[in-house]
């Protein structure tokens, strides 16, 4: 009886494991950004969702919060700038801790570049555009700054026309300063498991997980 159980136990845990990496191959990452500014304010809101769960980070004057979803309402909400006012006890005790030099970051992304360089590969082919709009009115001190920043984006425009999902408008204003627009970015990763893979595979190695240690802050090369 009792190994009866434990098998159905162990078919139950195999099954979930299956079905979570069946849905991380099928089920894709969206990522939607849509952001505004104007002469008085600016606001972006950052959406990141996978099937029903999702996260999401709103900037405005004053406000940052972050948002835990659940079919795209809120279930959980994190005030940002409150947290960031008052550290908990351990973020004071890290801040004791001298910072590393930089060189020592580039140092880690030198000796961390190979792992690196698969995880932006499999990202970057999974990455699916589905709508970048943009549409900006742009005034600098210069007027001729303006036109050379015009003729750009217009010649940037008309060698993306035909890509649909790529539509950016820009309105030059010569006689005064002026900077305003709206952005909206929606893209998807295909096929996430693609890029889980390879994060899992350098986790798994011991010099990955004591390089990322050292460079926290957490531990020291051979720790």
């Amino acid at each position: 009886m009792a190994a009866t159980l434990l098998f159905f136990i162990l078919l139950l845990i195999v099954a979930i494991i299956l079905s979570i990496l069946l849905a991380l191959y099928l089920v894709p990452v969206a990522v939607e950004t849509v952001a505004g500014c104007t002469q008085e304010s600016a606001a972006a809101t950052v959406t990141v969702a996978w099937g029903i769960l999702g996260a999401r980070v709103r900037v405005a004057d004053g406000l940052r919060v972050l948002e835990f979803l659940l079919a795209d309402h809120p279930v959980m909400t994190r005030d940002l700038v409150r947290r960031a006012a008052a550290p908990p006890e351990e973020e004071k005790k890290d801040e004791r801790r001298p910072p590393l030099p930089v060189k020592e970051y580039l140092s880690a992304v030198v000796d961390l570049w190979p792992h690196l360089r698969e995880v932006f590969t499999a990202t970057f082919r999974s990455l699916y555009l589905e709508t970048l709009r943009g549409d900006v009115t742009l005034g600098l001190e210069s007027p001729a700054d303006t036109g050379v920043i015009y003729g750009y984006c217009t010649a940037l425009r008309y060698a993306l026309w035909p890509a649909e999902a790529v539509d950016f408008v820009m309105t030059p204003v010569f006689d005064h300063e002026v900077f305003e627009g709206t952005l909206t970015l929606r893209m998807q990763v295909r096929r996430p498991l693609l890029v889980v893979i390879p994060v899992a595979r350098a986790l798994l190695q011991k010099p990955v997980r004591q390089r990322l240690r050292q460079v926290s802050g957490r531990g020291a090369p051979g720790v």
